[in-house]
């Protein structure tokens, strides 16, 4: 039953995402991208200041979340041009609301806390929203695909993961942090990321140069270094909610847990990612 609900869930979010890029894409309204960003954001944010007030960290919710939309929109309004800047002042003002807390190791807390959160959440996020507008001019497509590419990835290692360790998992790879990860599902994980590459590739106009045998080590890497990050932000929520003394961060999806257990991994994979075609990538063959 719980597999069922996993699979409807996932295909009516994945369903919803397509949506928006290609509505996004073909009336180049890119400020809808903006929104399903927010969408997943704010809730996971809302995550967030729970599991730090469970930790005894709390944090003023309205101040906090407030920030959430501002920088989400301060890179999609004006190309971006702001972003940083407003970033700079959310975090100023996470340190100044802390600054005069009693005692000191509590307003420090607190102060790591706000900041940690911003970066943690919107600002990487930020890196999605940056892969969807990075087309080419003449062909705004293109950064749509990039988007696409990395979702399948992402996907495809959680996917892979899940299956490997449900069918074949004996081995336990982290123990005291998630009882239920086993190699054979990190194998699986970076066996379906390969896949997942190789099949956003084919669609789109600027990777499917890398999708056969020409350039296909690139799959390769990236597959490795996105599979890696997608573990590691597995790895750091679980750490997060095992300190939390909690067993999902919530219930944004059936079956999924909660907004923040369907992005960890997403969150640190998309400045990989990101780099890694912006710099590797592109230079060379564009």
């Amino acid at each position: 039953m719980n597999v069922i609900k996993r699979l409807v869930s996932a295909l009516i979010a994945g369903g919803i995402v397509f949506c928006v890029l290609y509505v996004g894409t073909q009336f180049e309204s890119q400020w809808i991208v903006g929104i399903l960003i927010l969408v997943v954001a704010y809730p996971a944010a809302v995550e967030y200041l729970q599991l730090m007030r469970r930790l005894g960290v709390p944090l003023a919710a309205p101040e906090f979340l407030i920030w959430i939309p501002v920088l989400i929109f301060s890179y999609v309004v004006f190309d971006g041009r702001y972003g940083d800047v407003a970033l700079l002042l959310a975090i100023a003002y996470q340190v100044l609301r802390y600054l005069g807390s009693m005692p000191h190791r509590t307003g420090f807390l607190q102060a790591v806390a706000g900041v940690f959160g911003l970066l943690y959440i919107p600002w990487l996020l930020r890196f999605f929203y940056l892969i969807y507008v990075s087309g080419v001019v003449d062909k705004p497509y293109m950064g749509a695909a990039h988007a696409l590419v990395i979702l399948l990835m992402v996907w495809g290692y959680d996917t892979g993961a899940y299956l490997a360790g449900s069918l074949l998992g004996k081995h336990h790879a982290f123990p005291s942090v998630s009882p239920k990860k086993t190699w054979e599902g990190i194998i699986g994980g970076f066996i379906l990321t390969v896949g997942g590459a190789a099949v956003g590739a084919t669609l789109s106009p600027v990777w499917r140069q890398f999708a056969f045998w020409k350039g296909f080590p690139h799959i390769l890497v990236v597959s490795f270094l996105v599979g890696l990050a997608v573990q590691l932000g597995d790895i750091f929520e679980s750490k997060l909610k095992r300190a939390a003394g909690v067993k999902d961060s919530g219930t944004f999806l059936p079956g999924h847990g909660g907004a923040l257990d369907r992005i960890d991994g997403l969150l640190f994979a998309l400045p990989v990612f990101f780099f890694y075609y912006s710099y590797v990538l592109f230079p060379r063959f564009m």
